[in-house]
């Protein structure tokens, strides 16, 4: 049987792109929390920093688990539930039209790891772990307490 872990993920942009920005992520286990922060020094958009922060937030489990992924990125959630990003994959990551799709390298990047384990992605605008996290970004990377 799989372990089973939580990861919820936020970041600071608002809206679809920004120059800068920083992302938390918390990782559940049998109720005890581990957190990740990382801060972005350029023009980022959110679908980017969402799969830089699932890629690291899935690299630093050990074994395969059945993990559900919290985040508030519909377009992501929704290429999970609908079979896109599966399909992105076996066509090479290119568009019915031609052309690579929009972060091919991360999206090949993150379903390699996504491979390894069960994954389920739940798009929620706002999820258990939104607070801590921001708080925790306020603190660039300073979770202790929360």
């Amino acid at each position: 049987m799989l372990k089973h872990v939580d990861i919820y993920i936020t970041h600071t942009i608002k809206g679809f792109v920004a120059d800068n920005a920083q992302y938390a992520y918390a990782l559940i286990y049998n109720g005890v929390p581990r957190y990740g922060y990382g801060e972005i020094d350029r023009r980022i958009t959110q679908n980017r920093i969402v799969l830089l922060s699932m890629k690291e937030a899935l690299a630093r489990m050990l074994c395969p688990c059945e993990i559900t992924l919290y985040m508030n990125s519909q377009y992501i959630a929704s290429a999970f539930h609908n079979g896109n990003a599966k399909t992105w994959k076996q066509n090479g990551y290119e568009k019915a039209g031609g052309g690579k799709i929009t972060d091919a390298d991360r999206w090949e990047a993150l379903l390699k790891k996504c491979d390894e384990h069960v994954v389920e992605v739940v798009y929620c605008s706002h999820h258990d772990l939104t607070e801590k996290l921001n708080i925790g970004i306020k603190r660039k990377g300073n979770f202790e307490g929360l």
